[in-house]
């Protein structure tokens, strides 16, 4: 394949300003690699250019565990030291109006608030007793997604612009009750083991040394106990966000404001009606369209627009929070790429706007208070995460260190980002990683990995690939498709399904819903997948597809709507089936018109859940849960009694009443689950065995289980319906 060469060489090119000079020999990836990528939690400069500090989430293997690490680096030295390791650190800001920074730290006595200064110093701001439980664990007021169950005492804080008030939030657990519960209260145990924690929440306010109490609120209210940037300061209030529930049990997000001078909190109205204005002219910045091109518009007070042109990307706040300069002349956003993804900068004054960036996504950056000069995090498929140092004026990008020097050890795998267009006219963007030392003259195996639109320019990016180890399959031979969703802004009719689902309204018919945010993902899936057997790279017979959550979604669409692919996993996932509506009842309304008990709704589950469609698959299909969901033992359950070959596989939590999270968190978990995927997809794809493998006990039930297997698919697709 000379499109693979070309493109390596491309990419070459691109990043060799940004990648160091290796003394030793390059090596290939290993399961090591994969868990020991620090992830990049924060960013934080000095506030004269000269120092930032980041976070890194690692994984402690000794100790089974993830850990938290603080590092400084001298931006012109590149000097980098690390500062703490604890158990977390979030919420890494600077102090405005001093050399200092402030964090969430949890040192072992719970989630608290500290002052950290440059020379390492930290000490408490704020400590409260830590009783409220997030995470996976009995008891717990809230699920967590990535991290171990954490006691906390401090929620979220925010500073004022001159420093000299912060804003802060605490929790306390209530007590336990002992009474009969009724109706929801019993629903939202479906699958505990436990009753879940209540707390409430406190909202302080720090001035001048004294603290007051400025608001009250419920567990319900999800901006307070979850939003991190629900905090706006005006001269004379901070103003923040709250979500109130109605009788209807309908959220909405409102806005309250805290008088410095009258001691009160009021309400000010909706949140749009309150957002703090980012653009040079005062306004809301938004990017507007559909397309592979959008406008960028700012809408000032009284719906006024300014149009800074049609542009090849769209804001989108993975990349970096929005900044404005004193003042109000210039702000810096975060910009993602339409084509070949990967995150930016957008300096906008009030005629005109320039981008920084280039081959590698900018991440997690921070800027001096007047935008002269920032840090970011560098990175991209090939290359490691880096810190870098941003002239504003310039746009020059200046490498400063590396954040894991053992990782810039690897020899880069070929990766070409990919547009496929599928056989509706719908695009999808993506990757394709191509197998170490590919020959033109072979035929590959192949699995396809997916999630939702993360799939860009990051390094062994999790969102994406979770357990799925993308760079050990490409080193083991197969090829491997990363393939987005297509945006929810292709056009006006995606746009309206994907809003109807969100919104949990039935103004899209279900038909519609099916194959706007379905079936066109299985037509996409196929089409690049047959592009690339077509051009005689992949053997058709050896396709494998894997996802977890939205990506999960699609794998058990996929596999109960095309008969392309011999071998799945599906990650933590369950919805789309009907045991499931009780916990999104208004969710599943706006996909199916109905509950499944609703017979004209019926009719819809019949054609997407994919328990009730179980005898349609032709792969062999692997769940690995992180809690055992009804949902997903309904899928299992069906796919064993259609006599299809299937896994599902439950991993723990740190104890007898914990889970693991949605993104797991024990490194031992991670390691089992990659070892487990490379298993099965040898197994299923290759026909290979491997007596060392830890999972090599569960061979003979797939032996039992290949035999039992009801010969139904010959490898031709099936119309998609809908």
């Amino acid at each position: 394949m000379m499109m693979a060469k070309s493109v390596t060489g491309t990419l070459a090119a691109a990043l060799a300003i940004a990648t160091p000079v290796v003394a030793e020999p390059l090596r290939h990836w290993t399961l090591q690699d994969l868990l020991s990528i620090p992830e990049v939690r924060a960013l934080s400069l000095s506030a004269d250019g000269r120092t930032a500090l980041y976070v890194v989430r690692v994984a402690d293997m000794r100790n089974d565990r993830v850990v938290a690490v603080l590092r400084r680096v001298e931006l012109k030295s590149g000097a980098t030291r690390d500062m703490l390791r604890v158990r977390w650190i979030d919420q890494l800001r600077r102090i405005p109006g001093e050399d200092a920074w402030s964090a969430l730290i949890d040192k072992g006595d719970g989630v608290q608030l500290y002052r950290l200064t440059a020379d390492g110093t930290i000490a408490p701001l704020v400590v409260h007793p830590a009783t409220a439980i997030f995470g996976d664990a009995e008891g717990a007021i809230y699920p967590g997604y990535g991290h171990a169950p954490l006691a906390t005492g401090v929620r979220a804080h925010d500073w004022s612009p001159d420093g000299k008030r912060l804003f802060y939030v605490v929790l306390d657990a209530a007590p336990r009750s002992s009474k009969v519960r009724h109706g929801e209260q019993v629903v939202i145990e479906r699958a505990r083991r436990r009753a879940p924690g209540t707390a409430t929440a406190s909202i302080y306010l720090r001035s001048n040394g004294q603290d007051s109490l400025i608001a009250t609120r419920p567990q319900s209210d999800l901006s307070t106990f979850f939003a991190r940037s629900f905090v706006r300061w005006k001269p004379g209030a901070v103003l923040f966000d709250v979500t109130e529930v109605d009788a209807a049990d309908r959220s909405h997000v409102m806005t309250l404001a805290w008088s410095f001078k009258d001691k009160d909190t009021r309400a000010v109205g909706s949140s749009a009606d309150s957002a703090e204005a980012f653009g040079p002219h005062g306004g809301q910045l938004s990017s507007e369209g559909f397309g592979e091109r959008r406008e960028l518009v700012e809408t000032v007070a009284g719906g006024e627009t300014h149009s800074y042109g049609r542009v090849a990307f769209a804001l989108d706040g993975r990349a970096v929070s929005r900044f404005r300069s004193a003042d109000g002349k210039r702000t810096i956003v975060g910009i993602r790429t339409i084509e070949n993804p990967r995150f930016g900068l957008a300096v906008l004054d009030a005629k005109k706007i320039r981008r920084i960036g280039g081959a590698l996504s900018l991440n997690n950056c921070d800027f001096t208070p007047s935008l002269g000069r920032g840090a970011c995090i560098a990175q991209s498929q090939t290359q490691p995460p880096t810190v870098v140092e941003i002239n504003v004026a310039s746009g020059q990008i200046r490498r400063i260190a590396s954040v894991s020097p053992k990782h810039e050890q690897l020899a880069p795998l070929q990766i070409e980002p990919r547009t496929w267009t599928n056989r509706h006219g719908y695009k999808a963007t993506g990757y394709i990683v191509w197998p170490r030392g590919y020959d033109e003259d072979r035929h590959y195996p192949a699995i396809v990995i997916t999630h939702g639109t993360d799939a860009d320019q990051r390094f062994a990016n999790r969102e994406n690939q979770w357990e799925y180890p993308a760079q050990l399959f490409a080193e083991r031979g197969y090829v491997v498709l990363l393939i987005n969703d297509y945006s929810a802004r292709e056009n006006a009719e995606v746009w309206s399904a994907r809003q109807a689902w969100i919104n949990e309204t039935k103004s899209v018919a279900p038909e519609t819903m099916r194959r706007m945010i379905w079936l066109n993902g299985v037509a996409s899936y196929e089409d690049a997948v047959m592009e690339l057997v077509n051009a005689g790279v992949i053997d058709r017979e050896r396709v494998g597809i894997a996802g977890y959550s939205r990506g999960s979604q699609m794998v058990n669409v996929t596999i109960t709507n095309s008969t392309l692919f011999r071998a799945a996993s599906s990650g933590d996932g369950g919805y789309l089936e009907p045991a499931f509506y009780p916990d999104v009842a208004g969710s599943y309304d706006a996909v199916f018109g109905g509950p499944p008990t609703d017979l004209a709704a019926l009719v819809h589950y019949r054609q997407l859940s994919p328990s009730l469609r179980a005898e349609k698959v032709c792969a062999a299909v692997l769940q690995q849960v992180a809690a055992p969901l009804v949902p997903s033992i309904d899928f299992h359950t069906a796919l064993r009694k259609a006599s299809v070959p299937a896994e599902l596989s439950l991993y723990p939590g740190e104890d007898a009443a914990s889970d693991e999270t949605h993104i797991f968190h024990i490194p031992s978990n991670r390691l089992g689950a990659m070892q487990e995927n490379i298993a099965w997809f040898d197994y299923w794809l290759l026909g290979k065995r491997d007596s060392t493998s830890p999972v090599a006990d569960r061979y003979t039930v797939w032996d039992k289980m290949r035999d039992e297997a009801q010969p139904r698919c010959n490898g031709a697709r099936l119309p998609l319906e809908g």
